[in-house]
């Protein structure tokens, strides 16, 4: 009898827990007034919305933008995770649009007052361009379909744009990062962003064509900068820095873990990128690890301070694409890492750069004069 009033006691528990945080709909948008000019937003932006830096604004749960809508956020606005046992996370459906346009000294901040690496899912992206594991596919975290064949997709500007304390974990291979570029096309403009602590990937790419250019993956504790499924964008001036708390490599490339050799292949071309690394204790930080089949050209790098490797080609389908010349790094500063190149050898790469989105720039790294004002934790 004790123990049938006992577990009767903890389901009238659970069930006023449910009272008190019930799930909020996403088929409505829902803009709660909780005073001192402070709001939460839960649910779907349906139609065009525009928030202000005058305001206090929340997230609670997940947030969409839908098909045909476009939510425009003005600069030195800061957008809170709520903290009511929901996971908060901001989603452009593809066909939506996120008008985050910033600038150095009013950047657009996403934050959560914990402070706390994981304390929400970040921003996530979906567009219509190609990915190579199926026509669409579906995001982590159920965060929108993504995919498509129209690769000058525009999913809007996200620009002077920090993310801090994202990367949301849900489960095994199902997490969510800083930012998520998710099958984002390159008619979308993404400059001076940075994900700062976040528990997952800073900054990943699955699939797409965008490009980033100004970008800091700072604190992240698992890889900084992430791209597969067919990423085939440009990048320039990229900043990794780990902390001691956590982190695993500075770049993660690949391009399709289930098929090495599924089209359209991950393809970047990405000059002038820093990567630091720290001992974290386990002493398994790698700079860079190319593996799963990923071209690209990597120009202009500077890998230094991991403690395990600083640059690995771990597959032999990776290797053929080195060898092949698909796939090679040119004009790097690789030094003082446990091992600085394992089962590869860039380091007389020489070749030219001609493409006109890049600057020109013959500096290896990526400098730091243009992270004055906006960024923080280097």
């Amino acid at each position: 009898m004790k123990n049938t009033l006992l577990v009767l006691t903890m389901l009238g528990f659970l069930f006023s827990c449910e009272k008190i945080n019930p799930p909020q709909p996403q088929s409505e948008l829902r803009v709660d007034d909780l005073g001192n000019n402070t709001y939460q937003i839960s649910g779907n932006f349906d139609e065009d919305y525009f928030l202000t830096n005058n305001k206090t604004w929340y997230i609670s749960g997940g947030v969409f933008v839908k098909e045909g809508v476009t939510l425009t956020i003005e600069e030195g606005t800061t957008i809170y995770a709520a903290t009511d046992m929901t996971t908060p996370f901001l989603s452009i459906k593809q066909g939506g649009k996120l008008i985050a346009n910033g600038s150095p000294n009013n950047p657009i901040v996403f934050t959560s007052e914990l402070e706390e690496p994981g304390s929400w899912g970040g921003i996530i992206v979906n567009g219509y361009a190609t990915i190579n594991t199926g026509l669409t596919a579906e995001g982590e975290g159920g965060t929108g379909i993504y995919g498509g064949t129209n690769d000058e997709d525009n999913s809007g500007i996200l620009r002077y744009v920090r993310v801090e304390y994202g990367g949301k974990i849900l489960g095994t291979d199902n997490e969510l990062n800083g930012f998520s570029f998710n099958g984002v096309g390159n008619g979308t403009t993404v400059e001076y962003i940075e994900a700062y602590r976040g528990a997952d990937d800073g900054i990943e790419f699955f699939g797409g064509t965008v490009n980033v250019k100004y970008a800091l993956s700072i604190g992240n504790h698992d890889d900084s900068f992430d791209w597969t499924h067919g990423w085939r964008g440009n990048g320039q001036y990229w900043i990794a820095k780990q902390l001691s708390d956590g982190g695993d490599r500075g770049i993660e490339a690949d391009n399709n873990g289930d098929d090495n050799t599924a089209e359209p292949y991950s393809n970047p071309t990405v000059s002038h990128i820093t990567l630091i690394g720290v001992d974290d204790g386990d002493g398994s930080n790698t700079g860079i690890r190319l593996r799963e089949g990923t071209k690209g050209r990597l120009y202009n790098v500077e890998v230094r301070d991991f403690p395990k490797y600083g640059v690995r080609v771990s597959d032999q389908v990776t290797l053929n694409n080195v060898i092949n010349n698909h796939l090679f790094l040119s004009q790097t500063n690789v030094s003082n890492n446990g091992t600085d190149w394992k089962d590869c050898d860039f380091s007389l790469n020489v070749d030219t750069l001609t493409n006109n989105w890049f600057n020109y720039d013959t500096n290896i790294g990526a400098g730091t004069d243009w992270t004055q004002g906006w960024t923080i934790g280097l």
